[in-house]
């Protein structure tokens, strides 16, 4: 078995939605919240990585350990 130790990259709402996409839909265009009833509606994503142990989404410039 291979454990996965790599963080993924994710791009998240930060409004109401929380609308959380993969890296390929953000590739493929998908860049800001179209959800109209959303806080953050018609701004981009934010960046974040998903670490593979626990979940939680940081930013790339913070560190997260275990």
């Amino acid at each position: 078995m291979i454990l996965a130790t790599m963080p993924e990259i994710r791009y998240v709402c930060t409004g109401t939605c929380g609308a959380n996409i993969s890296e390929a839909e953000h590739d493929n265009g998908l860049k800001k919240c179209g959800e109209h009833t959303c806080s953050m509606y018609g701004h981009e994503f934010e960046k974040k990585l998903k670490c593979p142990i626990c979940g939680v989404l940081y930013k790339p410039e913070e560190s997260h350990k275990h």
